[in-house]
């Protein structure tokens, strides 16, 4: 399951700029180009949440857009917002040090190394859990054994080396 979709980056950064990013004769925004840069984004977030999260993640719940219907799983906004801007940087061919983009793909990658330090958390405001914490049963039923051997090397074993 994707972090981001072509419709969120619409939403978010307007139909205009990802035409001018994906189409060079300006007609429609080019969604192939757009999935790829997503799938991009979501390797990078992988990378930095499996630290913590067994993947893929469950998802948050949503509720159902027909009142009575059933909850759906979504993932967390949090995820959404960051595979928006990596993949919105990686759609630039160039971006100064300075540019709202460039600071944006920056500050998301602080914040997914704050998710795989332990000081940030994924959320899931309507309820559900992002996923499994993987030190949570990381050594769950193991017992760990350790013993230190005999010092091999002595005074007296190495007392006729030359």
């Amino acid at each position: 399951m994707s972090y981001a979709t072509v419709a969120d980056m619409v939403s978010r950064f307007g139909e205009t700029e990802l035409i001018q990013l994906t189409d060079p004769d300006n007609v429609a925004v080019n969604a192939a180009l757009v999935e790829v840069k997503l799938g991009d984004a979501k390797a990078v977030i992988d990378g930095w949440i499996g630290r913590v999260y067994r993947l893929p993640l469950r998802g948050c719940i949503e509720p159902s857009a027909t009142p009575g219907g059933p909850s759906v799983l979504a993932m967390p906004p949090q995820l959404v917002r960051l595979a928006c801007d990596i993949a919105r940087f990686y759609l630039f061919s160039e971006v100064a040090p300075e540019n709202v983009v460039y600071l944006r793909h920056k500050a998301a990658l602080k914040e997914l190394e704050a998710i795989a330090d332990g000081s940030a958390v994924l959320a899931c405001p309507l309820g559900g859990s992002a996923g499994d914490l993987v030190g949570a049963d990381a050594q769950e039923g193991l017992e760990v054994y350790f013993s230190y051997s005999p010092r091999q090397i002595t005074d007296d074993s190495t007392r006729d080396f030359k």
